[in-house]
């Protein structure tokens, strides 16, 4: 198996770097050496990873180095020296990270849950775990997803589910033995030993724990060879025969003591206290509770604990950081690209904007199709003629500019003719989007004191450029300071909306009155036109059905009806009141209140 294990490691390095090269092997044979040591003899892996680092940064060699810090994250753990590992940990995972070298990436955050578990930061080690399934279900590597079973088996079994930790024991078994890694298989037969000896079946537990220390003496894996011992020594004890748990007890001490597995020793010298007190023999039964004593203190020492706490926090802020300055670097470059364009790529990106924004109504609407179908013909109708037009002629105008069949004065000329047309555009998909949103409960009304009569003034000054291509005067009575209480963006919109309606439907050489008025505790705002009006079933149609009602301008401008729906429904989010008045011919009076501030 270890020979497996080096030709797929060196494979993974020269697939990543190309071709190889001398130093490059020489390294990956180090570390490779390393990982297969790091159980039964931590030190010389540690010995090692620290040479194959060495070689590795001196060439720039950065993702071995990285497998380097890794092997000593597990060598320090298999040791219980916790901070070492941690920190070792971290420096590998910040190389790993966000590459495709997806299983390494993994490993790292394993390791380091590992570690976690045995401080009893159970909650700090499920985040790892879980971090690693994500990436081995992502990319398919059922190699990752075995090591994750592993650990998410020992993690349950600290939980206290053993059940659960049971079935990922099992399914971990069989993605091992499918790889015939008997090393990972040998780990898992000895979590399945544990958990029959925590639920007391003793038979159970017995055969499994057989299988575990066959394999763990083939495998020559010391740290689970000791984990064994002791477990077989607790079987005995559980069936009452504690000579025969004597004997595997001392066979697990100088076991654990040669990798200094603190958790096993803590675990051993209790069991034979407990022993020798039974057996009438204090004095034995005292020394070994002292030396559970010493393992304890040394295992949870404040402040090592403290410092790995330190070492996590100092690891995700680095993180952010480092997001910060990509996001930065990327405003900046975006900041000096925008500032370089010239006039036709600028107008040419509104171009964008607008199918960008199409796209997005479509993907939007997909996901409310159930609630838009009676809409479907009529916005697909205004897509494809009053939108495709616009954006289709200014194609074409840019591409005469940019083909020099046009000169600047008359781009120039042509352009302010075909600005009408995108403002209408501008218009339809701003209620398409405010529509959109407010079917997906997306838009919040924040309501403000402001100044009515600005906003009416603000919104006429902008509807006189559209009236005056069909000689419409609008006159304004509006008196000094009225103050309502809404949302400023939403009365905006529905003030251009009713304008813009009552143009609509004018006829040339007319004139279109807006006017405000305060009352007890209501501002009234009043929208009045001279234009072709409508029936009392159109007027009730708008006002008392959820239909979308629209009907061709004077000049033949087209719509959907979207307008007035939103005008509604933001009239009613700001507390006020919407009604109609009109007559087929003979105008219409558009009126609405806003609560005063």
């Amino acid at each position: 198996m270890r020979g497996v294990f080096t030709y797929f490691f060196l494979f993974a390095v020269f697939a990543s770097w190309g071709k190889p090269n001398p130093d490059s092997i020489a390294v990956s044979k180090i570390n490779s050496k390393a990982f297969k040591y790091f159980l039964y003899k931590p030190d010389s892996a540690i010995t090692l990873a620290n040479t194959a680092i060495a070689m590795a940064e001196k060439k720039n060699f950065t993702f071995q180095a990285a497998f380097g810090y890794f092997v000593l994250s597990k060598a320090n753990w298999a040791k219980a020296n916790y901070l070492l590992s941690i920190h070792y940990g971290f420096k590998a995972l910040r190389i790993y990270e966000n590459t495709n070298h997806i299983y390494h990436w993994g490993q790292c955050n394993l390791a380091i849950a590992r570690t976690f578990i045995d401080l009893r930061n159970l909650d700090q080690a499920k985040t790892y775990i879980d971090k690693a399934f994500l990436l081995a279900s992502k990319n398919h590597d059922m190699r990752l997803r075995a090591e994750v079973y592993r650990e998410k088996s020992f993690l349950l079994i600290e939980q206290g589910r053993y059940d659960s930790a049971l079935y990922f024991s099992n399914e971990g078994i069989k993605l091992f033995e499918a790889r015939k890694d008997t090393l990972n298989a040998s780990i898992l037969y000895g979590r399945n030993t544990r958990i029959y000896l925590i639920l007391k079946k003793y038979k159970e537990s017995f055969v499994f724990c057989k299988k575990a220390t066959l394999m763990d003496s083939l495998s020559n894996n010391r740290r689970a060879l000791g984990i064994t011992y002791c477990m077989t020594a607790e079987i005995y004890y559980g069936l009452h025969k504690n000579d025969s748990a004597l004997i595997f007890l001392k066979k697990s001490i100088p076991v654990n003591l040669e990798i200094r597995n603190l958790h096993n020793m803590i675990r051993t010298h209790q069991l034979m206290s407990k022993i020798f007190e039974e057996k009438g023999d204090p004095i034995n039964s005292i020394r070994h509770m002292k030396l559970v004593s010493v393992y304890k203190d040394s295992l949870y020492d404040r402040e090592r604990n403290g410092q790995i706490q330190e070492m996590l926090a100092h690891y995700e802020t680095e993180g952010k950081e480092k997001t910060i300055r990509a996001l930065e670097s990327e405003n900046m470059q975006a900041r000096q690209k925008a500032r370089n364009r010239e006039l036709v790529i600028i107008i040419f990106a509104v171009a964008v904007v607008f199918l960008g924004l199409l796209s997005f109504l479509f993907w939007r609407m997909r996901q409310f199709q159930a609630k838009a179908n009676t809409l479907k013909s009529k916005l697909f109708s205004v897509i494809s003629h009053d939108l495709r037009g616009p954006i289709k002629n200014l194609q074409a105008l840019l591409d005469l500019l940019t083909k020099e069949y046009i000169t600047p004065a008359e781009f120039k000329e042509e352009s302010a003719k075909l600005k009408s047309s995108l403002n209408v555009s501008q218009r339809t998909l701003e209620n398409l989007l405010n529509w959109s949103l407010s079917q997906m409960e997306g838009i919040r009304t924040v309501q403000t004191a402001f100044n009515i009569n600005a906003v009416v003034d603000d919104v006429v000054h902008l509807a006189r450029e559209t009236a005056s291509r069909k000689n419409i005067l609008i006159d304004v009575k509006t008196d000094g300071l009225l103050l309502v209480k809404a949302d400023v963006n939403q009365v905006n919109l529905i003030l251009r909306n009713l304008i813009h309606n009552a143009i609509k439907f004018s006829p040339p050489q007319s004139h279109v009155t807006v006017q405000t008025s305060r009352g007890d505790r209501f501002c009234t705002v009043i929208i009045e036109d001279l234009g072709i009006g409508m029936t009392n079933d159109e007027v009730q149609m708008i006002l008392s059905s959820n239909e979308y009602f629209t009907k061709p301008g004077t000049d033949k401008e087209k719509g959907t009806g979207l307008g007035l729906h939103l005008c509604k429904d933001f009239i009613k989010r700001n507390g006020g009141d919407f009604s109609i008045t009109s007559k087929a011919n003979q105008g219409t009076q558009v009126t609405f209140t806003l609560q005063l501030a």
